[in-house]
């Protein structure tokens, strides 16, 4: 995993213009979500280094630079909170339970969150980026196509996308017992037939969205532990406390008047100094970490929503629709809709393939896509094996094809530096270099 890559491109990622390779609920996760924990930092950062973070009620003796001290050593150290109808504990057990020990630490707290919310990014990115396809070049070269005046440039655009998906769709294939073990297991735990189907993005996906879920879920508990109490029924105590018209000014999470002890040495003697401070900071608090629990209770729902979304979009005849509808839609000839499509979708495209094209559709046009679609069906009809794959599982002369393949091979032409830019990639990106198979109809002889 290039983890220094990655991390550099962390804020063109988060703050820069559109191009994703996800879906809009994703994009609520690692990108709007991380800008809100950020900015939400930035204000509780700059009221802590203002002077009136915290202001201690001191005797009259005091000087100002006694008052001054006051302030800094309750600030520095924890103060606890008590009610005004309850007497100051004495037991100092008691005082500890009580302590308000998260405030000094807050925009820590807000950037460590943002941190957690953009991981399951940096896993898709570096992994998917593994698999031999970049989806963010495809979204680039589909939203170039749609704006592309030449005839020229949109043929040029369009035998990118559509030699792109079938390199990977060709390349997955001999790479299938590569690490069969670990994806079968998995595609196991998912549920996901990986053992016969080309699914590893499919699974990658799959499991950046149960990562996005735990996230959101688990970030409510772990605000427990930072901030005390139990924080995960936070929104709805307060929710409780509206409907039954309690007073909401004083929270037992967020208080805003605290008790400070410290000590004060003076020659042999220690004085013991109690003081009242308010903490004003924690009306912020309040405030931020409130909207914290609703957007991380709406995420929830969201990302479980999202997940069962797209299990459906992946599996059943949802899927084969999906394919289906948008070969029909640009067919003319009626012998050409009777023609099955099952092995177009399930053997040659597989659950990745299908991915592909649906992130494509969901970032770019469906048009696009569809033509795409259609370019991919052309050259599936070209192989000598009936359609069935290029020789794939269940094929009557895929052995025939594999020896025809290996005598011949197959010509690949790294793409050119030109087409790169018109495409809008960056030639030195780190990214696995893309290559494309010059497809002849009187040369290719099918896939093993």
């Amino acid at each position: 995993m290039d983890l220094f890559a990655t991390v550099s491109r962390l804020p063109f990622s988060v703050l820069g213009p559109h191009r994703s390779d996800t879906c809009t609920v994703d994009r609520l996760n690692y990108k709007y979500t991380v800008i809100l924990l950020v900015i939400f930092s930035i204000v509780v950062s700059n009221k802590q280094f203002s002077s009136d973070h915290i202001a201690c009620w001191v005797p009259g003796h005091f000087t100002r630079s006694y008052e001054v001290y006051s302030n800094n050593i309750c600030w520095v150290s924890n103060t606890y909170y008590v009610q005004e109808t309850e007497t100051l504990p004495l037991d100092e057990t008691k005082k500890k339970e009580r302590v308000v020990k998260y405030y000094q630490w807050t925009p820590f707290i807000l950037l460590f969150q943002a941190v957690l919310f953009y991981l399951p990014r940096m896993m898709w990115r570096s992994l998917s980026a593994k698999s031999g396809i970049n989806i963010v070049n495809l979204v680039d070269a589909a939203l170039n196509y749609q704006t592309a005046d030449r005839f020229e440039d949109r043929q040029k655009i369009m035998s990118y996308l559509t030699k792109s998906i079938d390199q990977y769709v060709y390349m997955r294939k001999r790479k299938r017992k590569r690490f069969d073990f670990i994806r079968r297991l998995i595609a196991f735990i998912l549920c996901v037939p990986g053992r016969k189907m080309g699914s590893y993005l499919l699974i990658l996906f799959f499991v950046t969205k149960i990562l996005f879920i735990a996230n959101a879920i688990g970030q409510l508990f772990l605000l427990n532990i930072f901030l005390g109490h139990n924080f995960a029924s936070y929104g709805v105590e307060l929710i409780k406390k509206i409907l039954s018209g309690e007073d909401l000014t004083e929270s037992v999470y967020f208080p805003r008047v605290t008790m400070c002890e410290f000590a004060v040495r003076n020659i042999q003697n220690v004085h013991v100094h109690t003081v009242q401070c308010v903490l004003p900071i924690n009306l912020f608090n309040e405030k931020a970490f409130l909207f914290i629990w609703f957007w991380l209770a709406f995420l929830t729902i969201c990302n479980s929503y999202d997940l069962l979304a797209w299990f459906v979009r992946s599996f059943g005849r949802v899927r084969y629709q999906y394919i289906k509808k948008r070969l029909e839609l640009m067919q003319s000839d009626t012998h050409l809709r009777r023609l099955p499509a099952k092995e177009f979708i399930y053997r040659y495209l597989q659950h990745d393939g299908v991915l592909i094209l649906r992130l494509l559709a969901y970032n770019s046009s469906d048009l696009v896509v569809t033509e795409v679609i259609q370019n991919l069906w052309r050259f599936y009809k070209q192989y000598p094996t009936g359609g069935q794959g290029g020789g794939g599982p269940g094929s009557a002369s895929s052995a025939a094809s594999s020896a025809a393949q290996s005598s011949r091979g197959r010509q690949k032409t790294t793409m050119m530096d030109g087409n790169n830019s018109l495409f809008g990639l960056n030639p030195t990106s780190s990214q696995q270099p893309l290559y494309y198979f010059s497809h002849h109809q009187n040369e290719d002889h099918g896939r093993s």
